[in-house]
């Protein structure tokens, strides 16, 4: 358990010292000007140091008043230096947001189904939010933390001019902060990593009850979603007070650390002066660097919280990213237009959970041929759909489109020649026109209408006010469900694929409307390679082909007439 943690901690450090890598450049002028900035501050008390001699002196001269000036120069340029380095960060939080933002946009439609199956997707991209952590996080490790190392190394530096005791010090300082971060920063991580993990398990429930907003306003046990959300609100708070917990540790360890260097250096530099070992204003300007060192010593403990939220959310984010991609080839999928032969041989596929959900599947489908594929519910139709889709690739056996392993296609390519409707497809938040072009210019508005014809949507988008341009709800929100079958019906056929695959794409419809689809896919698509998957006698009778599915394995298979009177 114990080197598990410790691997785990050491994959989260690294990862963000990865996403630091990146911004490599702008880090080394952020390191240049926190040197500078630490240089300049620690001019001040020397300036101040001859001040305080000068007036010992009771000396007025002009030199005094340009040591004066040359204090405040240095308070101004060490200010302008800060700035500078606020903006470099500002640039850096600007390019994090942009790259993570168009990172999750690349990756999400190319997830590996199998790897999400067990996630529910909306919550799991809730970890884009883990952007304002890292934003957040970066700014304290590249400005304050950098800053106020160099404070620290430069002040005892300084000290040590004065008295070689201060090396003494300087070295008692820097084995003290090891052993502070060292023995707590680990478990500072674990525990915030925890602490985060339940956050999202109660951001999670909170959306799936919006999700399901009307099932728990309907609901007979009322305080069902209350005692969910206090379990996991209790859960959460014992993580975070057990995260609390190792930042007290950090801070009282700071505390006690103060105490005892503040009473020593006092001492010692009473003692030094006294014994005419330094003067006034050298007493002066150590007292000085010495609060400038345990005040950054301090900034540097009280970073250690948000650091700890950066480490965490750069774990976030990478769970995302982390996800395996789809598999792709490099083979372009081309000759659809003449219809897509299939061949499986020899088909096994499964979950961890059920490894054994299609077995042993060999069927041949001619190119141009319309299938019909039925059985009883859990009989393995969705997932033979789904397995021509591409979408899954640790199969046992073979998938072959024109005598192509499906896996040497490149899946873009594939896709822009395949109409896809699957029971878990929806519609989304956008135009009526995007919704049913997914963004492809290439398609003709002459196409869309002769489509919407034939589905009789045309109907529906004459009532709309901005017809095709009208801005549909999340998840086709206030739209019927026939309007939304027709839309998703549209958009599998209107890029004109070679290859359909259709699930339960009529459900929602009534009889003239299915018939007047079914008439568009059986007749007007004479090259088009159609499989569709209903329990409906009526269309099955008019396909060319009839699978019959029962337990994940095809019972029968052939022409309509044969397979039906067969079964008769």
């Amino acid at each position: 358990m114990g080197a598990s943690a410790n691997t785990g901690v050491r994959k989260t450090v690294m990862r963000t010292l990865d996403v630091i890598r990146l911004k490599k450049g702008e880090i080394y002028s952020i390191y240049f000007f926190a040197s500078m900035y630490g240089i300049i501050q620690l001019s001040i008390p020397l300036g101040i140091q001859m001040i305080v001699n000068f007036i010992q002196a009771y000396t007025f001269s002009t030199s005094l008043w340009v040591l004066i000036a040359l204090v405040l120069v240095g308070v101004l340029f060490s200010g302008a230096l800060q700035v500078t380095q606020m903006r470099i960060i500002e640039r850096i939080n600007q390019k994090i947001f942009s790259r993570y933002a168009l990172e999750f946009a690349y990756r999400i439609p190319r997830l590996d189904v199998k790897s999400v199956d067990d996630y529910y997707l909306p919550e799991l991209v809730n970890r884009f939010f883990d952007t304002i952590g890292v934003q957040k996080g970066l700014g304290k490790l590249l400005i304050d933390i950098p800053m106020a190392s160099i404070q620290i190394v430069f002040g005892i530096i300084l000290l040590s001019f004065y008295s070689s005791v201060f090396i003494v010090f300087g070295i008692l300082l820097f084995i003290i902060l090891f052993f502070i971060i060292y023995f707590t920063s680990k478990r500072g991580i674990e525990t915030n990593n925890e602490e985060s993990n339940y956050k999202y398990a109660v951001a999670g429930w909170l959306e799936e009850m919006a999700r399901a907003f009307k099932t728990f306003k309907l609901s007979v046990d009322a305080n069902m979603h209350l005692k969910e959300s206090d379990t996991l609100v209790s859960k959460y708070l014992d993580a975070r007070t057990s995260h609390f917990k190792i930042l007290l540790i950090q801070y009282w360890s700071l505390i006690g650390f103060k105490l005892i260097i503040t009473a020593t250096m006092l001492i010692m530099g009473a003692v030094l002066a006294i014994n005419n070992q330094i003067n006034i204003g050298q007493f002066v300007a150590a007292e000085i660097v010495i609060l400038m060192i345990m005040g950054s010593v301090e900034k540097f403990i009280f970073s250690l919280d948000v650091v700890y939220d950066l480490f965490t959310s750069v774990d976030k984010l990478n769970k995302v990213l982390e996800k395996p991609l789809e598999h792709s080839g490099n083979i372009p999928f081309v000759g659809a237009e003449n219809g897509v032969e299939i061949k499986l041989r020899d088909l096994s596929f499964g979950f961890p959970a059920n490894p054994k959900i299609l077995h042993n599947i060999s069927a041949y489908i001619p190119a141009g041929n319309k299938v019909c594929i039925v059985g009883s519910e859990g009989a393995g139709k969705s997932l033979l759909l789904r397995m021509l889709t591409g979408a899954y690739n640790d199969y046992t056996g073979s998938v072959l489109l024109n005598n192509v392993p499906i896996n040497n296609y490149d899946q873009r390519s594939l896709h822009q020649h395949t109409g896809i409707i699957l029971n878990d497809q929806d519609i989304f938040h956008g135009t009526v026109l995007n919704n049913i072009t997914l963004g492809n210019t290439a398609i003709s508005l002459q196409e869309i209408t002769k489509l919407a014809a034939i589905t009789q949507f045309d109907e529906y988008i004459s009532h709309l006010k901005d017809g095709y341009n009208t801005v549909l709800d999340v998840a086709g929100k206030r739209l019927s469900k026939s309007a939304i079958q027709k839309i998703l019906i549209m958009r599998a056929l209107v890029h004109k694929p070679g290859l359909l695959l259709l699930e339960n794409p009529w459900s929602a419809l009534n009889t003239e409307n299915k018939e007047s689809i079914q008439q568009h896919i059986l007749n007007e698509l004479p090259n088009a390679t159609v499989i569709v998957a209903a329990n409906d006698t009526a269309f099955a009778k008019k396909c060319d082909q009839v699978i019959i599915m029962e337990h994940g394995a095809i019972r029968a298979m052939g022409k309509t007439n044969v397979v039906l009177e067969f079964l008769s």
